[in-house]
C-alpha cells in the first residue's frame, strides 16, 4: 500500500482561536497484479479475496496517519505530530503511576476544552498488561463485565484487537495496534492517549476499486487497484488530547 500527495482541493477549518487552517486532501492507493492464469481457472474468486486485503490494508495505512502522519510525503499531520497537545510522562511503569497519569489526562482536558473526553485509546499490549495485573492478594485488577467486578482498577467488555475492549476511569478503552511501540529513548514505547475524539475532524470519500488488464498485458496480468482521498485534522482542539508517555514495553 502506497500512499501520494494530491495538492488541488484545501479545506477550510477553523480552529479554537478564530484562525483557518488549510487541510491538504490526501490519495491512499494500493494495487496487486494477478496472472490471468489464476483469474481464469481458480475455483475461487480470488479477485475478490485480493480486494478484500487491499481494503484492509487501505484502512490500516489511513490509521497509521491519524495517528502518526507527518505531514509530509503525502502524508496528513497526524495525532502525535499536532502542535500544542498536552504530554504526561509516568514517573514509573506500574499500575498507580499509569492511573494517575490517565485521571490527570481527563482533568486536563476539562479544565482546558471545557468539555469531557470520550474515549482512551492504547495497544493492545498495554491493554494486555492492564489485563495482567494483580492486586496484593493475587486477584486481578482489571475484569470482565461480566464477573459482575468490584472495587476493580477497570472493566473488560470484549476481548478484540480493534475496537472498544472495556473501560477505564468510565471511559471507553479503545485499542488500536496501529499506535507504535517504537517510541522513546530505548525505542520500546508505546503511548495511551485520553481524548475528545469528537474533536477530531477526519474528511472521507468512498474506496474506489478498478481493474486495469492493460496496464501490464504484456505479461499477462491484471492489476487490482484501489483508491480515495482524504483529510484529517486535529489541530482545531490541540488541548483535547492527552498522549501519556514513558509507557515502557511491558512484562507479562
Amino acid at each position: 500500500m502506497r500512499s501520494k500527495q494530491l495538492i488541488t482541493h484545501r479545506f477550510p477549518t477553523p480552529t479554537s482561536h478564530g484562525h483557518i487552517h488549510q487541510r491538504t486532501v490526501r490519495t491512499i492507493a494500493g494495487q496487486q497484479g494477478l496472472a490471468i492464469q489464476l483469474i481464469d481457472q481458480s475455483p475461487i474468486a480470488c479477485d475478490d479475496i485480493v480486494f478484500r486485503d487491499l481494503v484492509a490494508a487501505h484502512a490500516a495505512v489511513t490509521d497509521g496517519q491519524l495517528i502518526g502522519g507527518s505531514g509530509t510525503n503525502g502524508e496528513v499531520v497526524g495525532i502525535r505530530n499536532t502542535p500544542n497537545i498536552t504530554t504526561i510522562a509516568v514517573s514509573t511503569l506500574d499500575v498507580q503511576s499509569c492511573y494517575s497519569a490517565i485521571a490527570n489526562g481527563i482533568q486536563q482536558i476539562h479544565s482546558t476544552r471545557f468539555l469531557p473526553p470520550d474515549a482512551i485509546a492504547m495497544h493492545p499490549r498495554r491493554w494486555g498488561w492492564f489485563l495482567s495485573l494483580l492486586d496484593g492478594n493475587q486477584r486481578p485488577l482489571f475484569l470482565p463485565a461480566a464477573n459482575s467486578p468490584m472495587n476493580v482498577a477497570g472493566v473488560q467488555d470484549v476481548v478484540a484487537s480493534q475496537q472498544v475492549v472495556g473501560q477505564i476511569q468510565g471511559l471507553p478503552v479503545i485499542t488500536d495496534p496501529n499506535i507504535p511501540v517504537n517510541l522513546g529513548a530505548g525505542n520500546n514505547e508505546d503511548v495511551i492517549f485520553v481524548m475528545r475524539a469528537s474533536d477530531r475532524v477526519l474528511w472521507e470519500d468512498d474506496i474506489r476499486a478498478r481493474v486495469l488488464p492493460e496496464v501490464t498485458a504484456q505479461n499477462l496480468t491484471v492489476v487490482l487497484q484501489i483508491y480515495n482521498y482524504f483529510a484529517f485534522t486535529a489541530s482545531r482542539f490541540p488541548q483535547s488530547v492527552v498522549e501519556i508517555s514513558g509507557m515502557t514495553a511491558p512484562t507479562f
